[in-house]
């Protein structure tokens, strides 16, 4: 091992949101694993050309630091949220120019269909409330057009417009984060500018020059892959080097209901089934990790080391010790692992759970390395 994960810690701490690349900035995702933390751990577990395994991937963060460290990358994940952050970052558009040109062009196209339809679409009232009847038809319209051409990387740059109180995104007068209306703070009577029409245009080209602000395609060359899929079904072909992960909080944070208005925009009807999918108490956060400790052992290579990220549970005045569970599935319930090393670290704001207004404030980095 390379070093310990207490000194390791030292250059994860510090804020990376001026440095690092700005693919990582496409759009927001409750429960984003630090940028600092996942290039790190690579670093320290892997070498250049390894290949890094992350069937949690989330917003792509672990995969995209990989291949930015030209190592190979293999990615999975069931939420379709995810899935588009993911394959944006692993298969962006290589020149900007060219992907203005086609921002550009689908634009024009979306707008053409939503006026012969006159702005007419079938969407429900708490979706309409977020946003001008001339804005929701063409953003909708623009929506549909890239999904349906697996356009997944324009589509991401238009989710990270989506919603905001800014002039430059899409919405009405909107949280950023977690879509929340701000109409108190932001009256219409007050302020009728933020409630007109909003092009999309040039909200999306801007939008894309700032994804490109510190973001290089020619050094992204290694292999890369993704599926949607949940981690009972990985299959690989060959073998990975390292597992790094961030499995989903059990029963803290709210995937589906927290991205409800972007999943809606890709076509997910109700957000409830997706959150319903994930661990919902120590039983079934338990049977996860043995699944995740089965399909690592079978599929790191001999050495290989399964890095995980295990975000605290609190309920009511109960702190779950989900590292404890995590180590139990791993060493005893599944066998041929050994933690080598672990550490606890604060969980930055931007990861914390909203439930019942109390926040996941630590999370544990487990390292576990195969034994025959």
């Amino acid at each position: 091992m390379a070093a310990r994960l207490s000194d390791l810690a030292r250059s994860w701490r510090c804020s990376s949101v001026g440095s690092e690349c700005t693919l990582h900035q496409l759009a927001p995702y409750i429960g984003k694993l630090k940028t600092t933390l996942a290039g790190s751990l690579i670093e320290c577990y892997s070498r250049k050309q390894d290949t890094i395994i992350d069937p949690f991937c989330g917003s792509g963060v672990v995969p995209l630091e990989a291949l930015l460290r030209q190592r190979s990358t293999i990615a999975g994940d069931i939420n379709p949220y995810a899935a588009v952050l993911t394959r944006a970052k692993l298969f962006p558009e290589t020149d900007v120019w060219h992907a203005l040109g086609r921002a550009t062009e689908y634009v024009t196209r979306a707008k053409t269909l939503a006026r012969r339809k006159r702005y007419r679409v079938a969407a429900p009232r708490w979706v309409r409330r977020f946003f001008h009847a001339k804005t929701l038809a063409e953003v909708k319209t623009l929506a549909d057009l890239l999904r349906k051409n697996k356009e997944w990387f324009l589509l991401a740059n238009l989710l990270g417009i989506l919603h905001h109180q800014r002039p430059g995104f899409l919405s009405y007068p909107c949280s950023h984060l977690v879509p929340y209306l701000r109409q108190q703070k932001f009256p219409k009577t007050k302020f009728p500018d933020m409630y007109r029409y909003r092009d999309t245009e040039p909200r999306l080209i801007a939008k894309l020059l700032r994804t490109y602000s510190r973001f290089e395609p020619a050094t992204l060359h290694s292999r890369r892959s993704f599926r949607q899929h949940a981690i009972s079904q990985l299959r690989l072909r060959s073998k990975a080097t390292v597992a790094i992960t961030s499995p989903p909080y059990m029963n803290a944070l709210d995937y589906g209901r927290d991205n409800r208005l972007r999943l809606w925009f890709l076509g997910v009807r109700s957000h409830l089934k997706l959150d319903a999918a994930l661990p919902s108490d120590e039983e079934a956060f338990s049977h996860l990790m043995e699944v995740t400790a089965k399909k690592l052992r079978t599929h790191l290579s001999s050495s290989g080391k399964a890095i995980l990220v295990v975000g605290e549970v609190r309920r009511s005045r109960r702190r779950m010790k989900t590292n404890q569970i995590v180590r139990s599935a791993f060493e005893t319930k599944v066998g041929g692992w050994k933690l080598v090393d672990e550490i606890t670290d604060a969980v930055p704001d931007v990861r914390r759970s909203r439930r019942s207004c109390r926040g996941t404030k630590r999370e544990w980095v487990m390292v576990f390395a195969k034994i025959k």
